[in-house]
């Protein structure tokens, strides 16, 4: 059955259990360790390998496993910083496969000048690493939200104790919310003049951005750094709460009048879910808007060209 179009290009995805695959991890972190982990205790034929970006920098032959080259893997997901990110994509350049990148995909404005121009020189689908837009908890959550045809007010926040040397908790969080917003922009089939900054403020450990979207419905969007981890959006009309997405939790909370619906998602797999679609179908981000979010986000941090 055909889910509905609410993601960045979320469609009808195949199970990918009818032959064995492999993805490629060039970044030997603790991130492409975890997907790692849970592509193998998915089931899925899919067979991760991972390698270090700075060894496939200098020596991309020697850093690959014996016996096998690029071309052997189904997907390339690059989970490395954003300026080691660019020089892989510039290598890959003549490849035709399906490239993943990790988030955030930049940290200065002079990323995505970079990425803005090498993008259209690639062959591959290039996809944004975007699982919580094909959970099944947001493709609930966005129906939900378009079925509320009064004025919105959404408070989404998503903040952590995560701080990593090289990018600021600010920067680090707040891509989440950026996919989910431009994920939220393509349901409501919105055109990128139809988002406007009310106003942004921020540092290198926190950030709030404002948003009109369209005519109907306002969004604020903090992240940063906290004692403790929470992700949530929260869907008011006129000061009450309609709806409530724990990230965390896996759960969604419905109020109606004194009723109140709670679903939970405890078998969402986001992760595996992305790579089916991406599997399926070629990329269709709109890098136009997530350029511009992105933009948006590190001028509003204070960050530099």
């Amino acid at each position: 059955m055909a889910l509905a179009d609410l993601s960045l290009g979320l469609k009808l995805t195949i199970p990918m259990n009818s032959q064995t695959e492999s993805v490629l991890f060039i970044g030997h972190g603790e991130w492409s360790q975890k997907v790692s982990n849970i592509i193998v205790a998915s089931g899925s034929r899919l067979k991760p390998v991972v390698i270090s970006a700075r060894d496939f920098l200098s020596t991309e032959k020697q850093a690959l496993p014996e016996g096998l080259i690029l071309e052997d893997f189904n997907f390339i997901w690059i989970t490395t910083f954003p300026d080691l990110q660019i020089k892989i994509l510039e290598k890959l350049r003549d490849l035709n496969s399906k490239i993943v990148i990790e988030k955030p995909i930049a940290l200065t404005l002079a990323h995505i000048e970079q990425l803005n121009s090498i993008l259209p020189k690639i062959r591959s689908s290039v996809y944004l690493s975007q699982p919580w837009t094909f959970s099944k908890l947001w493709v609930s959550a966005s129906r939900q939200i378009l079925r509320e045809h009064e004025n919105l007010e959404i408070c989404a926040l998503r903040v952590g104790e995560l701080e990593r040397k090289m990018i600021s908790p600010s920067l680090d969080w707040i891509p989440h919310e950026l996919y989910l917003l431009a994920s939220l922009m393509h349901s409501k089939e919105l055109g990128n003049e139809s988002l406007k900054l009310l106003s942004s403020r921020g540092s290198s450990k926190e950030i709030y951005l404002d948003y009109q979207v369209g005519e109907d419905m306002t969004v604020n969007l903090q992240s940063g750094k906290s004692s403790s981890r929470r992700a949530y959006w929260r869907i008011s009309v006129a000061d009450q709460i309609r709806l409530e997405i724990d990230f965390d939790s896996k759960r969604i909370k419905a109020r109606e009048g004194v009723r109140e619906i709670t679903e939970e998602f405890d078998s969402d797999n986001p992760i595996m879910n992305m790579l089916e679609n991406y599997r399926a179908f070629s990329s269709d981000v709109n890098w136009d808007l997530i350029f511009r979010l992105y933009s948006e986000a590190i001028l509003a941090t204070g960050g530099e060209r």
